[in-house]
């Protein structure tokens, strides 16, 4: 009788597990995402739209095109030292490889005369950063309060707001300093829209279906960006994702049905790893071997786009075949590289440099390499230092 009870308990305990993971994964799946109540935004955002948004033709009509340039925000802790990291410099000249943009700018609360020091005796990868072509030091004063009284405290909010007035003002393309460029994004820039978004990749359902904002495209005074900026003076409260990447994907979404005003593309474009530390430790953990398939490490297709060209290189992909480990990026424009959790990942010594690299020995090592060895081959970096 005891042994009866034990086993119908069990059988109780299962099912009732088995019945609360059903509810969380099924209400999962039908998240309601924040809305946001843009009747209380004012009409300032749309003031002094450029005239071609006014032009008699309609938006279905006109060809948006956006502009070949980046954007980097890049705050201060101390406000006497302006250092960039290895990591940076692999985004910067990725982005510099890749895109060959007309500026680079690193729109940054740093004075001119710490960025002279920088220059004159700053460390190595600082150096090799600002001395790239284009790259544009641009002054700005971080924001310490919203347009409402509220204080922006952390240092990621203040970049929130310059990253939307960057795209704003100047139009172009928009990078988080841990995005890395994998191929040219001139298709998307000349996609006939006037902002470029891409979703973010999960592992987790109730985090679905939002976009990421670590990676935006946008033409100059584009309405999207227009109303980002001032909605987000309106409803920033301080937490973590209100006024970032909640508001986006609410806004770019209600504005889908514009013609040719936004492009949302789907995760593996800009984000083809999430955020989450089990991502983070397939990204960047050291295996015992190099991966060396690099036509599923970067972005890469097809130079024609004939039908049987497709055929062919999705023939040739099958045949080559990946590792097991191996993580295939060869649909992604660039790779957003969250690391913020790498510190946790065991068995490695989490350091992030050129040998680290130049071993192929992760996924993203191999992901970056071929940037990183052409600036090898280019003299940016010397031959000793590959030893």
């Amino acid at each position: 009788m005891p042994a009866r009870r034990v086993t119908a308990a069990a059988v109780a305990f299962v099912a009732l597990a088995s019945a609360l993971v059903y509810l969380y994964v099924s209400g999962s799946s039908r998240i309601t995402y924040p809305i946001f109540p843009f009747s209380s935004v004012s009409d300032v955002a749309c003031e002094h739209i450029d005239s071609s948004v006014n032009d008699a033709t309609t938006a279905s009509q006109q060809k948006h095109v956006i502009p070949n340039t980046v954007h980097y925000v890049w705050l201060l802790k101390n406000a006497t030292e302006f250092r960039l990291s290895f990591k940076v410099f692999v985004s910067v000249y990725s982005a510099h490889l890749f895109f060959k943009p007309d500026k680079i700018y690193i729109h940054t609360d740093a004075r001119p005369e710490v960025l002279r020091d920088a220059e004159a005796s700053g460390d190595v990868w600082t150096k090799r950063v600002l001395s790239l072509p284009g790259i544009t030091p641009n002054f700005i004063q971080a924001p310490n309060v919203t347009e409402r009284g509220v204080r922006i405290v952390h240092m990621e909010h203040k970049a929130d707001f310059l990253r939307m007035a960057a795209l704003r003002d100047f139009g172009g393309v928009y990078l988080d300093t841990d995005v890395v460029p994998l191929r040219d994004v001139a298709p998307l820039r000349n996609s006939g829209f006037a902002n470029v978004l891409g979703g973010a990749t999960v592992l987790t359902i109730k985090h679905a279906g939002y976009l990421n904002n670590g990676v935006m495209m946008a033409v100059p005074q584009s309405t999207l960006m227009k109303i980002y900026y001032h909605a987000a003076q309106e409803f920033f409260d301080g937490r973590w994702e209100t006024a970032s990447i909640h508001l986006l994907t609410d806004l770019a979404n209600r504005l889908l049905p514009l013609p040719s005003e936004v492009l949302l593309l789907e995760p593996r474009a800009f984000a083809p790893m999430s955020w989450e530390f089990q991502d983070q430790k397939r990204l960047f953990k050291p295996s015992l071997k190099t991966l060396v398939n690099q036509e599923a490490a970067a972005g890469s297709g097809p130079e024609e786009a004939t039908c049987r060209d497709a055929l062919a290189w999705l023939r040739q992909r099958e045949v080559a075949g990946t590792d097991a480990q191996e993580l295939d990026f060869s649909s992604s424009y660039v790779l957003h590289a969250f690391d913020d959790s790498i510190g946790k990942i065991r068995g490695w010594d989490h350091v992030v440099d050129l040998k680290y690299v130049l071993a192929r020995q992760s996924n993203y090592a191999r992901a970056v390499f071929p940037a990183v060895w052409h600036a090898v081959q280019a003299g940016i970096i010397s031959e000793g230092e590959t030893g």
